[in-house]
């Protein structure tokens, strides 16, 4: 590795002592849509100022912490902090930007591990969050603050302004969409597209964009930019976070953008720029996500104005991706930005047909080069709100190239369903930015019923599951911990005992003393409010060759103490969202996707105390 002393600086020009933009007097002059909103910005227009500050060689990578100019807003200056990577000795690589998430920071290990894929990239620091030690030079937003950063906006909701309002440190003086944060984000991803386009080690025909939650709604903003050949949203994107999800009230929204909620609807949500956007789409989410939200990630996509599409879906996972979905932006942008031929398998056609007696539904599936073809699930649920759905499996039937699922339709409830495909990695295994494996995952056409009469209350009464699932192969999914976490206990049909009953844990047999966790969430999702929820962990430490542990209500103690401090008890087992099982072997948790160590969980009856 070799890093230089000194600072460098190239490309150096007098910043322009013009504002970037310039401000709107009076509402009436307030674009009302995203093609006006953006259609006499020139992002090539004030000069970047490129500074290096710090250079490393490695593995065949070279990487450049540097700053550049995103404009003068105000009166002053804004400077954005980035690692440029690229392969060493590249010339015309293809390249991209990434947008960090909400509280997040630019990496280093990203550019990396996608020089040594052959990409140019460039990881803008919007948040402004050290990412070298002993460089003080960082992203300075000078009079303005997108940032979720306290500086200018310390009573607003995590720090991000949730209105168009104008005060001292906004663009324009009256109500306008370039007063809110997500604005100058985007402004700041599209000149980080400019940065790459200027980079000689870069063919500016080949550059895609792609960011991770926040930076994922960065993302589905700048892919209106011509410039751009393909993007990737991870996580965020899904557009729609000021409506609530159909038959749910939610009040949780009522505070955003008050009283101009339609003027940010058509303008700075991701819902209104996708009918704009004429590069593929590849959407990366989690059935379970709080922020990339499933059916939104799917209403968008249809708004698009082509069918070069994919959804892909971490099953059971709130916020996080798998190896399948990460192995799949390698194949999206070796497609669209390297020109490789890697066929990635279609968007699967499905429909979903209610029968006559409104009782029963069929969930047709034709999925793309079924002779590739390693699985296909169909999933669906009746709970409304995706947060906390729990997706049970049908049994779907092959007729030639055709998948048939039959599903129940309940009066009063709504019914989803999708399917998800499975084709093996062209080559086989491979390691992702984030794990490792053989396979992709595509999802279906999402089919969606909404009853004429919603009555949510019928959700309680379908009680009917006495047991908890036969083993850990279905509905559970990964933990960023590396254990299991499982919704079912949001499916509608699971039948939540009383306190006589404790939760069993039949254990493979081990030499070992291990610690065992369950951990459970309340109250959080059930009424598509982010609201405060109760955390419970109830811990126990196994013997040498101990096959089961039961765990009753009174193991579970909340995280938090009391006002009188003291730990407390979980009264009852109803309105948990979530439960993770973890397994510690000396201290470190164990990774139980796939392990055969944990065998089932059930209910019995709790021990006598």
């Amino acid at each position: 590795m070799r890093i230089l002393a000194s600072l460098i600086t190239c490309c150096v020009v007098a910043a322009s002592a013009a504002d970037s933009l310039k401000p709107y007097a009076t509402e009436a002059e307030v674009p009302r849509d995203v093609v006006s909103l953006w259609k006499d910005v020139d992002f090539r227009k004030d000069p970047l100022d490129v500074r290096v500050l710090k250079e490393w060689k490695e593995d065949g990578a070279v990487c450049r912490y540097v700053t550049f100019s995103v404009g003068t807003f105000k009166g002053a200056p804004a400077r954005i902090a980035a690692f440029y990577t690229f392969p060493e000795g590249a010339k015309g690589a293809p390249a991209f930007v990434w947008a960090h998430g909400g509280g997040q920071r630019a990496e280093r290990q990203r550019g990396a591990y996608f020089a040594k894929h052959g990409y140019a990239t460039v990881d803008i620091n919007w948040g402004g969050r050290e990412i070298e030690p002993g460089v003080t030079e960082n992203t300075d937003w000078g009079q303005v603050d997108p940032t979720q950063g306290p500086q200018f906006y310390p009573k607003a909701f995590r720090g991000v302004k949730q209105d168009f309002l104008p005060d001292p440190h906004t663009i324009d003086p009256v109500l306008s969409p370039r007063n809110g944060n997500w604005y100058l984000l985007a402004y700041a991803g599209r000149r980080a597209i400019t940065f790459l386009e200027s980079q000689p080690e870069v063919d500016p025909a080949r550059i895609g964009f792609t960011g991770y939650s926040m930076g994922g709604n960065i993302t589905s903003f700048v892919a209106i930019d011509p410039r751009l050949k393909a993007v990737a949203p991870m996580v965020g994107g899904t557009g729609f976070v000021s409506s609530p999800f159909p038959g749910i009230p939610d009040p949780g929204h009522a505070h955003a953008y008050r009283g101009h909620a339609d003027l940010f609807a058509a303008t700075m949500e991701s819902q209104s720029y996708y009918p704009h956007v004429k590069c593929p789409v590849l959407m990366l989410t989690a059935t379970n996500d709080f922020h990339g939200t499933v059916d939104r990630a799917f209403d968008c996509m249809k708004r698009l104005p082509h069918d070069d599409w994919r959804v892909s879906l971490k099953l059971h996972y709130n916020h996080g991706l798998g190896a399948e979905q990460w192995l799949l932006l390698n194949l999206w942008f070796g497609r669209h930005l390297k020109g490789e031929q890697n066929e990635i398998p279609r968007t699967a056609k499905a429909k979903l047909d209610l029968a006559a007696d409104g009782r029963t539904a069929t969930f047709t599936v034709h999925p793309d080069r079924p002779d590739r073809l390693r699985s296909l699930r169909v999933l669906y649920s009746h709970d409304p709100n995706p947060q906390s759905r729990f997706w049970k499996d049908a049994a779907a039937e092959r007729q030639g190239d055709v998948w048939t699922a039959r599903l129940p339709v309940l009066e009063g409830l709504p019914l989803f369903a999708f399917a998800d495909c499975a084709y093996p990695m062209p080559g086989g295994a491979q390691k992702a930015f984030e794990g490792s494996g053989d396979a992709i995952t595509v999802a279906s056409v999402e089919g969606v019923h909404h009853p004429k009469n919603w009555d949510l209350a019928k959700l309680s009464a379908l009680g009917t599951q006495t047991t908890f699932t036969p083993d850990f192969s279905r509905g559970w999914g990964s933990s960023p911990s590396g254990g299991l976490t499982t919704y079912k206990f949001r499916d509608p049909e699971m039948l939540t005992p009383g306190p006589e009953k404790a939760l069993r844990l039949t254990l493979a047999p081990s030499d070992k003393r291990l610690g065992v966790r369950l951990r459970v969430s309340k109250n959080k999702f059930l009424t598509g409010v982010r609201a405060p929820g109760e955390d419970y962990s109830a811990n126990v430490l196994t013997r040498p060759g101990q096959g089961e542990v039961i765990i009753s209500l009174s193991d579970f103690i909340e995280f938090k103490t009391n006002q009188a401090g003291e730990k407390v008890p979980m009264k009852d087992w109803r309105n948990i969202a979530t439960l993770t099982l973890e397994i510690i072997d000396q201290g470190r948790p164990l990774q139980l996707s796939g392990n055969p160590l944990p065998r089932a969980l059930d209910w019995v009856d709790a021990p006598a105390r």
